[in-house]
């Protein structure tokens, strides 16, 4: 119940941009830049991807958003020197579906493209949230460094975390993930639904801020998974094959079917990203774009969250 209380609270405040929050000197809280995120740390602190990749940016509508996320992954692709791919077919596959990922993007947040946008914490976890165990009463949460005001989608898809477990630890078997997951994931909502009644009857949250209807239908709808790919590159692969990919382009035969989705330039583009990565990895030589001390600072970052 306090988690699902932390979630609807945390989904209140709303921003006309996606971003990082502040508070200005008016003592009003702004979004004035980009968000920082806790993908944009691993990517920067793991894969030697350079800050100035990211841009400084704020995004006044979340399907620009979702695309600049994709430009994250195919910046993991192409930025990684070394242990990127495996040889020539893993490559190609990994650019596929990028391309196709980006088309779905697109499409992800039409309803609420133009916002309002929530604030939300890539790092909210149960390891995270202070508990007096006396009482079995939440008394605070920490680590807010990677809080910002998000798209409505990341708020309204189920929590990842509903496993306690991160999702680099997860067992990413389809069938056994879902035995493991699917007990907790119908469990939340109801949860989250007498906590929003319970709300609701002491006026402190309105009937329009309800999230567990829209939280029910993320799996269902794909918007859990494509949430989840969008924030971790690390696991992008093999959360686009498992789950994301048999949703919207049906059941895997060959690459050569998912080949021909792709725009004539992404087509045109593939053997140029192929080659290039194949001699990075013949290379085996790192491209260092941070000094030891910013890697240093990267990974206290990271360490402490």
């Amino acid at each position: 119940m306090a988690m699902a209380e932390i979630l609807l609270e945390l989904s209140k405040p709303e921003f006309p941009f996606i971003g990082a929050v502040r508070l200005d000197e008016a003592g009003e809280w702004t979004v004035q830049k980009r968000p920082f995120t806790f993908n944009m740390n691993r990517l920067a602190q793991f894969s030697n991807i350079p800050h100035s990749i990211f841009g400084q940016q704020r995004f006044d509508n979340a399907a620009d958003y979702f695309e600049e996320l994709v430009r994250h992954h195919f910046h993991h692709l192409e930025l990684q020197r070394n242990d990127a791919v495996t040889d020539e077919a893993d490559c190609r596959k990994k650019y596929i579906a990028r391309c196709l990922f980006r088309k779905l993007s697109r499409d992800i947040s039409k309803e609420h493209c133009q916002g309002p946008f929530r604030l939300y914490c890539d790092d909210l976890r149960p390891d995270n949230v202070l508990v007096d165990a006396s009482r079995l009463a939440v008394t605070g949460v920490v680590d807010w460094e990677f809080t910002y005001s998000a798209p409505v989608e990341y708020t309204y898809a189920a929590p990842w975390w509903l496993l306690l477990e991160k999702p680099e630890d997860w067992d990413i078997d389809v069938d056994q993930f879902l035995v493991r997951f699917m007990p907790r994931f119908h469990t939340f909502p109801e949860v989250l639904k007498e906590c929003e009644a319970k709300k609701i009857q002491d006026d402190s949250l309105s009937p329009s801020q309800r999230l567990s209807a829209a939280m029910e239908k993320s799996l269902e709808t794909g918007l859990f998974w494509i949430c989840l790919a969008s924030r971790h590159s690390s696991m992008f692969d093999e959360i686009y094959w498992k789950f994301i990919d048999p949703r919207f382009h049906g059941p895997f035969t060959t690459i050569e079917d998912r080949l021909i989705l792709l725009s004539t330039e992404e087509r045109a583009n593939i053997d140029t990203v192929v080659q290039k990565k194949m001699r990075q990895t013949d290379e085996g030589t790192l491209d260092s774009h941070y000094s030891i001390d910013e890697l240093v600072e990267l990974w206290l970052l990271s360490s402490c969250s």
